[in-house]
């Protein structure tokens, strides 16, 4: 991932959801991703199913992308973040990352 900026909008956050290969979440009923910024506050998104070049863009190969929104990246500071999907007869949070954001120069 590249250095992310405080108030940044349009970047990609993109994930392979793995349980020793790729999962097929294409019948997942629920995607989101929950930020937790540097404050503690909390901000779940819906995924959607990753189109960049190469992925299959309909979920089989496991791919998930949220593109942020302006607001979003609104604090300097490590932001921590988990996958939730649910399935009918399932569901459950990823192990957490973590990513930081830098002030802005100006």
């Amino acid at each position: 991932m590249g250095i992310i900026h405080k108030d940044d909008v349009g970047t990609f956050f993109r994930w392979t959801v793995f349980e020793d290969s790729p999962v097929d979440v294409s019948g997942a009923t629920t995607k989101q991703v929950k930020f937790v910024r540097p404050d503690a506050t909390q901000l779940t998104k819906s995924l959607a199913f990753s189109t960049k070049s190469g992925d299959k863009g309909d979920g089989s190969d496991g791919r998930v992308e949220y593109v942020g929104v302006s607001g979003d990246i609104n604090q300097k500071g490590t932001y921590k973040w988990a996958l939730h999907l649910e399935w009918s007869t399932w569901r459950g949070d990823s192990w957490y990352g973590t990513f930081t954001v830098e002030d802005v120069l100006f």
